[in-house]
């Protein structure tokens, strides 16, 4: 699991979700796959044994694994399939990626997920007088860093937490759940990239050397923003699984929606306000430009609606959702 996305300082939008026992001593996590090492040596025997002439020997014969009188028992223990609880979260969702590319327009043939170069292309700056008001925006934002430097650092590798403090879960207590929010980082990065190649659009401190960004610009171009669509893709997965409150509307907040609503309008929900939160804290670091948010958030609803017509999501939809059916929702 783990903003913008692949840089050398882990700035990136793969979600590393440290929600799980580790032991920093071992590298060991409670899923017994992370930093496990088994070496097999040869065992002593838990007795010792008479030799030829009937004379115990005061030494214990060496055990290899498995051992020598077993061996031809232990042979098969009659597997069906690979247990799925067992696959790696972010190998798995690379199989939904699999999946995710080859879903086409049921009309054209075409494939859907590179499809949207012109409607992306709309969220940029009609013309200089548009991008420098951009820009003075970023600008602008640069006071604000001091009261969000911690929280915007820490969502550089980890959105994934702030979504969970939402409604209390975590990889154990909903590892479904969690699996769709892996899902949503793997396909989202595959798709973001694809984009940010295609406009390869400079990032705002190329343009500003006022904006000097407190950490490392990230590796990679900055239309559109790789945080703000997985923040928004991830709102959007939740939203699906999640009981209503994580999503309904704040009875605080029913009033004018602001400029720039979060579609699909959802009323201004916890969920889709972390998101919007997200991306913004990327703009007071001086990486994106407001209208890579936008056009982040635009791409992840794509993003969602393709996801919804693969093969295995929709059970796993289902299935996450259950996770939240208890007395306590």
């Amino acid at each position: 699991m783990t903003g913008g996305i692949g840089s050398a300082d882990f700035d990136f939008d793969f979600d590393f979700d440290f929600d799980f026992d580790f032991d920093f001593s071992t590298g060991a996590s409670s899923s017994g796959r992370s930093g496990v090492f088994r070496p097999i040596g040869v065992s002593p025997a838990l007795a010792t044994v008479p030799d030829h002439n009937g004379v115990m020997e005061d030494w214990y014969h060496g055990y290899k694994w498995p051992p020598a009188d077993f061996a031809s028992q232990w042979i098969n223990a009659q597997p069906t399939v690979f247990p799925p609880k067992y696959w790696d979260g972010k190998l798995f969702a690379l199989t939904i990626l699999s999946e995710f590319v080859r879903v086409t327009d049921t009309a054209t043939g075409n494939t859907l997920w590179d499809q949207f170069h012109n409607e992306l292309a709309a969220f940029l700056p009609a013309n200089a007088a548009a991008f420098d008001k951009e820009l003075k925006e970023v600008v602008t934002l640069i006071e604000y860093r001091s009261g969000v430097m911690a929280e915007a650092l820490a969502q550089r590798t980890n959105p994934w937490a702030w979504f969970r403090g939402i409604l209390m879960c975590n990889s154990k207590s909903a590892p479904l759940t969690h699996q769709l929010v892996t899902i949503a980082n793997v396909v989202g990065q595959f798709v973001v990239m694809h984009y940010k190649m295609d406009f390869k659009r400079a990032r705002p401190s190329q343009y500003s050397p006022a904006l000097l960004p407190p950490i490392e610009v990230p590796g990679h171009a900055s239309f559109p923003s790789g945080h703000a669509t997985e923040a928004y893709l991830i709102a959007l997965i939740l939203a699906a699984v999640m009981p209503a409150a994580a999503s309904a509307p704040s009875p605080l907040t029913t009033g004018p929606a602001p400029d720039n609503p979060p579609p699909p309008n959802p009323g201004r929900s916890p969920l889709q306000q972390m998101a919007a939160r997200i991306a913004r804290n990327r703009e007071v670091l001086g990486l994106h430009f407001p209208s890579d948010s936008k056009a982040g958030r635009q791409l992840a609803i794509r993003i969602f609606d393709i996801l919804q017509q693969c093969p295995s999501i929709p059970g796993l939809i289902t299935q996450a959702k259950d996770e939240w059916k208890s007395p306590a929702y």
